[in-house]
Formats: structure tokens, C-alpha cells, sequence
């Protein structure tokens, strides 16, 4: 049985001028996505409403990691949060290489030395929590306005 472990993973933002590495994450949750049901029952039908499925509504999920002032993809996440920041490509790579995705007039080409998760979204809301005995943690809220795609190593 095959399993891939989270450890090691890679996290690119391509913000539409350059593609940013987003190091010490601790969570990500892209959410789920949710199907709007149509109601399509006839006035002859005595007992059971009908549907077809309508349009895809994209996940609400999460980022989140402790804060480190030394970091500058937090900033940057901190940034695109407080500007509410749309059309961002996110794009998470396994831990089966260390390949970055580049860069060739404005478009990107990911390595194909490891599984990828990509989409399109934006990020909003930046919350520092702060407790004692623990870091500065942040969580931002992410918003997909595509579905996820997984595009398999070769």
C-alpha cells in the first residue's frame, strides 16, 4: 500500500509577476467544494421532488503557520491577505523531489519529478492568535475559485 507523507511537500504562489516558495506551513485545507441542486420535478409528479446538478461552488479553507518575522513568504502571504489578493495559482508539489515549478513568459511549467495539486484562488482575513507558552500563529483564509486538479509524477 502506497502512501504519501505530507513532510517535505513544496508550496509555490505564482501571483501573476513571479512564483513565490512558501516555506514552514503547517496546514493547508483547500476545502470542499459544494454542487447547487436545480429542482427540476413536474406538477404531475404526486410524491418526489427531482433535481440535476447545477453549478460547482468552490471550497473556503485555510492557511495556517507560525508566524516567523525572518521569513519573507510569510509576509508575502500576510500581504496578499490584508489586499485581499485574487487570482493567485497555488501549486503543492509531493516530497518525491525538491523541483520547482518555473517561470517562461508568464507561464509556469511544473516539474514532472513529483505529484502536483494546483489551483486558482484568493486569500483574505490574516488572524494572528496569540497564547501563552505557544507562537505567533496565523491562519488566513483561502478562497478557491477552481477546483483542484492533480496532476500525477511521470
Amino acid at each position: 500500500m502506497a502512501n504519501v507523507r505530507v513532510n517535505g511537500m513544496g508550496i509555490y504562489v505564482y501571483d501573476g509577476t513571479a512564483i513565490t516558495k512558501i516555506n514552514c506551513i503547517k496546514t493547508i485545507d483547500f476545502g470542499s467544494d459544494s454542487t447547487t441542486r436545480i429542482e427540476n420535478t413536474c406538477l404531475d409528479e404526486p410524491n418526489t421532488k427531482s433535481y440535476v446538478s447545477g453549478l460547482s461552488d468552490p471550497g473556503q479553507g485555510s492557511i495556517g503557520y507560525d508566524f516567523d518575522d525572518e521569513n519573507t513568504s510569510h509576509d508575502k502571504l500576510e500581504e496578499w491577505a490584508r489586499d485581499k489578493k485574487q487570482n493567485l495559482q497555488f501549486y503543492i508539489g509531493s516530497r518525491d523531489s525538491n523541483d520547482a515549478p518555473t517561470l517562461t513568459g508568464g507561464s509556469v511549467t511544473l516539474p514532472e519529478t513529483r505529484t502536483w495539486w494546483s489551483f486558482m484562488g484568493g486569500l483574505s482575513s490574516p488572524a494572528p492568535t496569540f497564547e501563552a507558552d505557544a507562537l505567533v500563529a496565523y491562519t488566513i483564509t483561502l478562497e478557491r475559485s477552481t477546483e483542484v486538479i492533480r496532476t500525477p509524477k511521470t
